[in-house]
């Protein structure tokens, strides 16, 4: 994805760790970059739609509250 600046590009990364955790995040591509030249005209047919809503999934936020050591019904209320 080309991002907001119309030079960055966002290239989306998601998986599964060895031991099990689940990622999602981008890898981000500059100018100069190697690859990016490759990228570019990909990104450019897939501008970042500002207005899109990520969500935040309730397990997962759940597991990374308790992980921390707070209590998710303690945050919700926040």
């Amino acid at each position: 994805m080309l991002a907001e600046d119309g030079v960055t590009i966002l290239v989306h990364l998601r998986g599964r760790t060895e031991d099990g955790v689940y990622y999602s995040g981008y890898e981000e591509f500059q100018p100069g970059d190697p690859e990016y030249d490759e990228l570019l005209p990909a990104a450019r047919e897939n501008p970042i739609d500002p207005d899109e809503q990520h969500p935040v999934d309730p397990a997962t936020l759940a597991a990374v509250l308790h992980d921390a050591g707070m209590d998710p019904e303690e945050f919700e209320r926040r």
